[in-house]
This record gives structure tokens, C-alpha cells and sequence, in this order.
């Protein structure tokens, strides 16, 4: 078939453009309470390289491209890894996706439908590999890829990479690589696969009772923490005090097992407000005991939906109950405590949001309360126009991320390229705007060329955003919000270090300190140029270990050019002193 023939390829089922066929009509478009047709998408492959667990985004290199992707879950999207629904943060880091995602409206596929392991695109269509021969002294194993329930016996001959490194899984023990032998039944997950490389195994599972079993680990975990957190849904309407939600799942056979305890009618549910994000407030105590009247089946040819429709009553309701909104619900008897820090939009227990954070919070959730555009919303009003003399309201800027090529100290002007794109952006550090080193005042001349920064923008005469209030580095972003980078794995042979986000201890209700879950994870490549820093020393990479807190400074992305660490500093002794070095560095040159 040639290229005109596929792009003229047709398919009456779909009002709207697919992968395969018609390329004429547009894609389509995600619309408020309507869950993405199966098919609506269009599907990338990539390797998972970060995400904000809290924030529900995450971040992907394409295999094709090497180019960077940021995506956005929305309520209903889901994750599917071994072959059940997960979290984000259930997923290792480098794994290989399959990428289901729609158009955000302005051109961009950045909303996530679905995402689905190796494991998850064989496993759910019944496919496993029957190994024919290891051959580990080239780093091969060739395999037969087969469905037996369908009596598909040799449906395509593959040859599978593997390494040292590679996980061999058997029942719930790890193996060896030397113990596979012919006739083995596998599933894998891969990592590294790129436009010229198919990839090495990072995990393989084997036989039917291994995979069986990884799946069932990875539902049960998924469960635990929804029953912790809530089962998510959003509101279809209202009438009097009856609320009508449909509920969040991509699995429905597996959502309808495991909560039919819960979905009993008449039973009492406690319904919570929750936002885009899916984080609550205070459940247990805003939580509205509400009555299950009654139990619905809806249409599931789409994604997201569980196929349950509930209607409750409740005895008040809240703002946050209107048609559109999402809600957890929790079951009769589960036990409904506050979500850790940093994860609800409340922190009851260990201190109170400050000013800043209740107003991002506020630009997130509710854009309309600001006069002006922000980078939450408001896309039909002008940029706030920044006045010289007045600082500017919050969150009235336009945030870029770039990494600094050159200053004037004494004009305070620099330039920058724009993260991802490479755009050059001449800018000037306007009066009374500041500079924010290693988490000092600094001055513009202090931050090396080379350093990826975050710009806060305001727009000139002619409109361009060039007028900079704020300038800051990584560090400072990460230090000023009390998180650091904690080594997760070390992979230095592949120039890659795995991280977790990690925040400073928090007091809990009882006054004690307490460290609570990750916020997200990422890759940092690095490279021999990579400065390494313990106190007021300069080390080696391979000092590094895993549960090292690190705080780094980046260079950009660019397309060809992986971002990579300039500097990690180890330890929080280190990050302290290095930040009151350069705080005394500016005191001494105004001295």
C-alpha cells in the first residue's frame, strides 16, 4: 500500500481522524463529562523518563525522535503496567510505553487516554513468547511469539536483547538469566529502545503462574491505595440533594469485582470534593455521608469509564458538588484519613499553606478570581502589563524555561534558548527584579553560561516576553521548596541516574517528624563534564550511592542535545553551605 493509499483510507465507524485512516476529517477533542472514544487517539512509543505524581503529569523521550514529550491525565486517564491499572508512581523509570493520546486543543497530542507496558500490550491480547534458544554469550534470546488460548502457535519469530542487568522473574523470586531454558513461556518489559536500537529486556517474567501473579500484585496495589485515597468520579448532575457520578476505571471487569462490596444499594458512601488533579481537601472531615440510591450501567466503547453510574444522596450540598466536578467516594467502614503532605490541597497537622501556595492553588483551581492571563488559564485576556516601579501581582507572569548563554552585568540584559524549541530570547532583568543563585540573591554575571534557568516574563512595547522579574536556577527552585533529589539507582555506564522527589521531614499531628512519599521521579543523564560536590570538595561520579539527597543544576533540552547535570551537590550539609557562599559572595560585592 503506498502513502496516498493509507492517507486516503477511510473508516465509516469513526467521525473523527484515527492512526490509520481518515486523514481528512480533525482529530478529535476532549469535551467536558465525555470520556475519548476507543480509537480517538493517536499512539506514540516512548521511554518513561519522569513524572509529577501529584500533578497527575509525567514526561516521555519518543523512540523515534529522541524528542522530549510533556503529557497532562485528565480525571479519567489511566496507567496500565503489567497487565493492570497503576499509578504513576508505580512505574519504573525507563520503561517502554505505548503513548494514548489526544489533541489539547491547540494542536498538541499532550493528554494522556491511557499508557500500556510491553508486558500490558501482550499480555492483555493473550501473547506470551516461547523461548527457542538463549544465546547469552551474544546477549540474545530468540523466541516465538504465540497466543495458545487462541491456538495461534507461530505468529512471529523474535530475537529479544538482553544484559547482566536484565531481571529474570519466577514466581515471586528473582532468577537468573542462565536458568531460562527452551519451551519457557515469557513476558517482558523493555528499556533503551530508541529509532536505531530495539531495546534490552529490563524485566522478564517467566511462565503463565509468574505473569498471573506480577498482575495480581500490581491490582491489588492499585486497589490498596484507591481505597486509601477514594474511588474517583465525576459529577454527571445534580437535582435537589441526589448527585449523580459516573466512576474512573479502564478495567472494567476487574473495577466492578473489586468494589462490588462497596457498590451495594443503600449501603452509605462519604463523598468528598476533589479537583482535575484528583486531590482532596480534608476527607475526614468534609466528607458528606452520603445514601447509594441506586446503581447504573453505562456505555464503556471508550476510555476511562467503568461502566458504573451511582446516584447518592446527600443531607448538604457543597459548592464543590456541580455537574463537571470530580468527587471521591469512599465505602461504609474504610478508613478516611487526611492524603500526606503535599499530595492533598490541605495540610491540617503539619503547618499551614503559605501565601504563595494558597495562591497557585488558587490560579489552578479557580483562574476567573485573576484580571489577566496566567499560564493556568484566562486564555481570552490580555497579559497583566508590567509597570515599572510596582511589583507585579502573583502568578501575573509568563514562566519560561532556558538555558542562559550570555550576560551584560552592567546593562543587566542577557540572552537565553528557550527549553525544547532552542529559540534565542534577548532579555532584560527590569528594576527591582531579582536574581536567585544556588537559593541566594545572586547577581546575573554569578550564573554560568550554560545553566538552565526559569524565566518570569513580562511582555515588552512590541508584546514579545522580554522584560524579566525573576531569574532562577534549578537549585533554587527545588531548595526554596524544601525538596531534594534522592538517588534512586545508578546507572553511570548508560550516563543516567535515577531520582525520586523528596521533601524535608514534616511534623505529623503527634509533633513528630515525618517523611512522606515521593512527589515524583526522574532520569538526569550526566556526562565526564559533570561536576560532583560533597562539603567543599569536588568528587567523582562513582562516589555517588543510592539514598544520596542531591540538589543539580541542568543544561537545556534541545533537540539532538539531551539535557544533562552540570553540577549535583550531595548531602544537605553541602546544599546549606554552598548557599550561604553565595549569599556572602553578593554581600562582599556590594560591600
Amino acid at each position: 500500500m503506498t502513502l496516498a493509499d493509507e492517507a486516503a483510507k477511510t473508516d465509516p465507524r469513526y467521525p473523527f481522524r484515527t492512526d490509520s485512516a481518515n486523514a481528512n476529517l480533525p482529530w478529535y477533542q476532549p469535551k467536558p463529562l465525555e470520556f475519548p472514544p476507543h480509537h480517538s487517539d493517536h499512539r506514540v512509543g516512548g521511554e518513561f523518563v519522569g513524572a509529577d505524581f501529584i500533578h497527575r503529569t509525567g514526561t516521555f523521550r519518543m523512540t523515534k525522535t529522541g524528542e522530549l514529550v510533556d503529557f497532562t491525565m485528565p480525571p479519567y486517564a489511566s496507567v496500565h503496567y503489567l497487565n493492570a491499572e497503576a499509578d504513576l508512581r508505580d512505574v519504573p523509570l525507563g520503561t517502554f510505553f505505548l503513548f494514548f493520546l489526544n489533541d489539547d486543543g491547540q494542536g498538541h497530542f499532550t493528554r494522556l487516554a491511557t499508557m500500556e507496558d510491553q508486558f500490558t500490550m501482550d499480555g492483555s491480547h493473550s501473547f506470551t513468547y516461547r523461548l527457542d534458544e538463549a544465546r547469552l554469550g551474544e546477549g540474545k534470546l530468540l523466541a516465538t511469539k504465540q497466543s495458545v488460548p487462541k491456538n495461534q502457535l507461530e505468529v512471529a519469530k523474535v530475537e529479544l536483547q538482553v544484559t547482566p542487568e536484565t531481571r529474570v522473574w519466577n514466581g515471586d523470586k528473582q532468577v537468573k538469566l542462565e536458568d531460562l531454558k527452551a519451551g519457557d513461556e515469557l513476558l517482558y518489559n523493555v528499556t533503551g529502545k530508541t529509532a536505531t536500537s530495539p531495546g534490552v529486556c529490563s524485566d522478564i517474567w517467566v511462565g503463565t503462574d509468574t505473569q498471573k501473579h506480577a498482575t495480581e500484585q500490581q491490582t491489588a496495589k492499585f486497589n490498596e491505595n484507591l481505597k486509601r485515597l477514594g474511588l474517583p468520579g465525576w459529577i454527571d448532575k445534580t437535582e435537589g440533594n441526589k448527585v449523580t457520578a459516573t466512576l474512573f476505571s479502564d478495567d472494567v471487569p476487574t473495577f466492578k469485582k473489586a468494589w462490588a462490596d462497596a457498590l451495594v444499594v443503600g449501603q452509605e458512601f462519604g463523598m468528598v470534593v476533589a479537583n482535575q488533579e484528583l486531590r482532596s481537601w480534608n476527607p475526614p472531615v468534609d466528607r458528606e455521608h452520603s445514601s447509594l440510591l441506586e446503581i447504573r450501567k453505562v456505555p464503556t466503547e471508550c476510555y476511562g469509564c467503568s461502566g458504573v453510574q451511582v446516584v447518592v444522596q446527600v443531607p448538604y450540598m457543597l459548592e464543590g458538588f456541580r455537574r463537571g466536578r470530580n468527587v471521591r467516594f469512599f465505602g461504609a467502614g474504610w478508613p478516611i484519613k487526611d492524603p500526606p503532605y503535599g499530595q492533598g490541597l490541605m495540610n491540617y497537622g503539619y503547618r499551614g499553606p503559605t501565601n504563595d501556595e494558597i495562591m497557585e492553588n488558587t490560579a489552578m483551581e479557580y483562574p476567573l478570581q485573576f484580571p489577566y492571563r496566567t499560564d493556568y488559564g484566562n486564555e481570552n485576556l490580555p497579559w497583566y502589563h508590567f509597570k515599572a516601579g510596582e511589583e507585579p501581582p502573583k502568578y501575573s507572569e509568563h514562566r519560561v524555561l532556558g538555558e542562559l548563554v550570555k550576560v551584560d552585568a552592567e546593562k543587566r540584559t542577557g540572552q537565553f534558548r528557550t527549553d525544547r524549541t532552542g529559540d534565542t530570547v534577548n532579555f532584560t532583568l527590569v528594576p527591582g527584579g531579582t536574581v536567585r543563585y544556588l537559593n541566594a540573591t545572586a547577581a546575573l554575571a554569578d550564573i554560568p553560561p550554560g545553566t538552565r534557568c526559569s524565566f518570569q516574563l513580562y511582555q515588552d512595547e512590541s508584546g514579545a516576553f522580554t522584560q524579566a522579574w525573576v531569574v532562577n536556577d534549578d537549585f533554587t527552585h527545588l531548595a526554596a521548596n524544601n525538596t531534594t533529589y534522592r538517588v534512586k539507582a545508578l546507572k553511570l555506564k548508560e550516563g543516567r541516574i535515577d531520582v525520586g522527589w523528596q521533601l524535608t521531614k514534616m511534623k505529623n499531628y503527634n509533633g513528630d517528624m515525618e517523611l512522606e512519599p515521593d512527589l515524583g521521579q526522574s532520569v538526569f543523564h550526566v556526562t565526564p563534564e559533570t561536576r560532583v560536590w560533597k562539603g567543599d570538595q569536588q568528587v567523582q561520579l562513582s562516589d555517588l550511592a543510592v539514598g544520596d539527597l542531591l540538589l543539580v543544576n541542568q543544561t537545556g533540552e534541545f533537540p539532538g542535545q539531551p539535557a544533562h547535570c552540570t553540577d549535583i551537590w550531595v548531602g544537605e550539609d553541602t546544599h546549606k553551605s554552598v548557599t550561604e557562599r553565595q549569599g556572602k559572595k553578593l554581600a562582599s560585592a556590594k560591600k
